[in-house]
């Protein structure tokens, strides 16, 4: 048990604020989410709030926002354990509840803005195990809370936001290196309870900190047992929904998890336009709130907009081939090439392939990090660049945000 205990306790001192500055860090980006949330949270109602095709607690609530707390035992094989992870929020929201008080819209909503500040906090860290100077870190990170989507996500109770927390989380521990069983089981628990697919990221990470199939098969064989426990408890809702919804065995245990697959859109189009532009820079300057545009996104208004997009991954692109020896590089191209096969070969959510940027949004201010730590690279005129990209991405999404309140 002491043994037990010692590595909990190590987890959370890897996980949590271990000194003064990055007690600052996590503050800092607490103000600032909570500064895009509040406005929103008082202009917005739940049921109106559809950014560019997020579910805004849709998972979660129903239409009088009061949840079952059966929902928590939810069958739902795309998102196994997503309302269980939510089980403390829902618990003090149901206490709420019967007290008088509903705030559920804005209780979800502060919990989604520690999900994105410990995001952030875990960028943070990996940056500094990365050798990165505090200026460096802080200015990388800067960089990552402009992008148009960790805005989108940071008011946004959705499955991608605890997708980037355990996805952050499982990037910090390959770096330090501080996994062990207890460790794995409680990634996979959070990572593939937010989203099943998540389960092969798990296997490529276990896979590249092993460098053997055998060794990380069997890894992964002594990850799951927790995972499975919490699973097991959703299997008598799948019972209750083939006896009360008979539309057979294949749509009980798969409800519309395939349901929308394909695209008459230039697969080309939806690759440029809406998985690495969008995530980046909001197409729409207004608007943004209440728009259905997810699947036709138009061109940027001024193709000068481009520019500063092609600057990002053109640097992820050199420090992936200056790096290509990396554990995170191989981690990157892993989960980005399987988010690739997954939209634009079996073609699953292609026509609305920004949103899932939270798969993989958060390697590429620690892969631009990488770039920083070479001490063979212009390090003053790589920092200058960032830092007009930083001010440049940050003004134009959170005026396009703002506009839309």
């Amino acid at each position: 048990m002491k043994p037990a205990i010692k590595k909990l306790k190590d987890f959370i001192h890897t996980l949590c604020p271990s000194d003064k500055t990055e007690w600052t860090v996590v503050t800092s980006l607490m103000l600032y989410f909570s500064i895009i949330s509040i406005p929103f949270c008082l202009s917005v109602q739940p049921e109106d709030a559809g950014l560019l095709g997020y579910d805004t607690v849709g998972h979660l609530t129903v239409s009088d926002m009061k949840i079952s707390l059966e929902n928590a035992f939810h069958w739902n094989l795309r998102h196994p354990l997503y309302r269980m992870l939510y089980l403390p929020v829902i618990l003090v929201n149901e206490a709420l509840l019967l007290s008088g008080l509903n705030v559920t819209w804005p209780l979800f909503l502060a919990f989604t803005i520690l999900l994105m500040s410990g995001t952030g906090l875990f960028v943070f860290k990996t940056l500094r195990a990365l050798n990165l100077t505090i200026f460096s870190s802080a200015m990388v990170l800067a960089l990552f809370c402009s992008f148009a989507h960790t805005v989108m996500l940071s008011i946004q109770v959705d499955s991608f936001v605890m997708s980037m927390f355990f996805g952050s989380m499982m990037v910090l521990l390959l770096v330090t290196k501080k996994s062990n069983t207890l460790t794995d089981n409680l990634l996979f628990l959070g990572i593939t309870g937010t989203t099943s697919t998540n389960c092969f990221k798990v296997a490529f990470y276990q896979l590249i900190e092993e460098r053997s199939i055998t060794k990380a098969a069997k890894r992964f064989l002594k990850t799951i047992p927790l995972f499975s426990i919490f699973f097991l408890l959703t299997v008598p809702n799948l019972f209750t929904r083939l006896i009360e919804r008979p539309r057979g065995l294949m749509y009980a245990v798969m409800g519309d998890s395939f349901s929308f697959q394909g695209s008459d859109i230039s697969k080309w189009k939806l690759f440029i336009e809406n998985f690495l532009c969008e995530p980046i820079l909001f197409h729409h300057t207004t608007g943004i709130i209440y728009s259905h545009e997810t699947t036709h996104l138009p061109a940027y208004s001024f193709m000068w907009c481009y520019v500063p997009i092609a600057i990002v991954f053109i640097l992820v692109a050199y420090s992936v081939a200056r790096n290509y020896r990396h554990s995170v590089i191989h981690l990157f191209c892993c989960c980005f090439g399987f988010d690739m096969f997954m939209h634009f070969a079996v073609g699953y959510g292609m026509e609305e392939a920004q949103l899932f940027c939270g798969h993989w949004l958060f390697f590429i201010p620690i892969i631009l990090g990488l770039l920083l730590a070479n001490k063979n690279i212009n390090g003053k005129l790589l920092a200058i660049i960032l830092l007009l990209l930083c001010v440049y991405f940050l003004g134009h999404n959170l005026l396009s945000l703002f506009r839309s309140m």
